[in-house]
């Protein structure tokens, strides 16, 4: 029956994350345009042989936001890695608005594609620095209003005016921009990094784990700035350990498995019980 259909998605969804779920889509109904991110026969293997991603072929258009689902260790880390240059595939190419960066460095790369990666301290700021330090990352290579004589002296009166609309636009509590980072709580640290990589207004946006370790209230302020940006016609992929995100946010759902794509689902043509029979084993369920 409908109910007992309904009971089962909602056991099998409260197994995967540990809590109740809804799954509700937040989405407004929007025609994808072209292809952003083209990713086509990406594949990396290791040294000693083992596969970590296995001839992946997948795209992401404007206004759209690809949500990618699988029990972490499947191929998800390599997936942003390789995306991002840190690692070199094997094979394959990846293309951002048909230009081929399979083999360009990173800052070629943060010229096209916004990045908020899965941890905060490590990758996605520094603790030590203060709030217009992070602020800036990535931005002071990038913006030449940033840039004092020869490029090479930061210029840090507009560093602090830049900090500022970010702090107004994000809406993030701090006492200062001169304040330590570590200072903030983790919503408001988030909201900087999010701010920072969306102000850098990339047509493609790659979130890793975006609102990981936030409270209801900073996690609501993150999906309403994905949802935001996907009405302005940007492409984004999103990986997310939490289903219920990939269903509230998704329009697509792209499913790992040791590395495998095996699953490739427009969201109102699945289910979380699909979808969590694909990311345990591979398999889609019997109807």
């Amino acid at each position: 029956t409908v109910d007992a259909a309904s009971t089962n998605r909602q056991e099998l969804a409260r197994m995967m994350v540990g809590r109740e779920v809804i799954f509700t889509t937040r989405r407004k109904p929007q025609t994808p345009g072209d292809p952003v991110l083209q990713v086509e026969h990406l594949t990396l293997r290791e040294d000693h042989g083992r596969v970590r991603l296995d001839n992946l072929n997948f795209e992401v258009r404007e206004g759209e936001i690809v949500g990618v689902a699988g029990v972490e260790g499947n191929g998800q880390f390599e997936l942003v890695n390789t995306l991002m240059g840190i690692q070199r595939p094997t094979s394959g190419r990846i293309l951002v608005r048909g230009r081929d960066i399979t083999h360009c460095d990173i800052l070629e790369r943060r010229r096209m594609i916004s990045f908020v990666p899965q941890d905060r301290g490590k990758m996605g700021a520094s603790l030590t620095a203060s709030v217009w330090e992070n602020a800036i990352m990535t931005h002071h290579r990038l913006n030449p209003n940033l840039s004092g004589w020869r490029g090479i002296l930061l210029n840090t009166r507009y560093a602090q005016q830049f900090t500022r609309q970010l702090i107004d636009a994000f809406s993030v509590v701090v006492s200062s921009p001169r304040a330590t980072f570590r200072t903030l709580s983790g919503g408001n640290q988030q909201k900087v990094i999010v701010g920072r990589e969306l102000m850098l207004q990339s047509d493609f946006v790659l979130l890793d784990q975006p609102t990981r370790g936030l409270d209801v209230g900073s996690m609501e302020y993150i999906h309403d700035q994905i949802l935001r940006i996907r009405a302005e016609g940007r492409a984004v992929l999103m990986i997310s350990a939490d289903l219920e995100e990939i269903f509230l946010l998704s329009d697509r759902i792209l499913v790992l498995y040791r590395g495998q794509l095996v699953g490739d689902l427009p969201v109102e043509q699945t289910t979380p019980q699909e979808v969590g029979a694909l990311m345990l084993g591979g398999h889609r369920t019997s109807p």
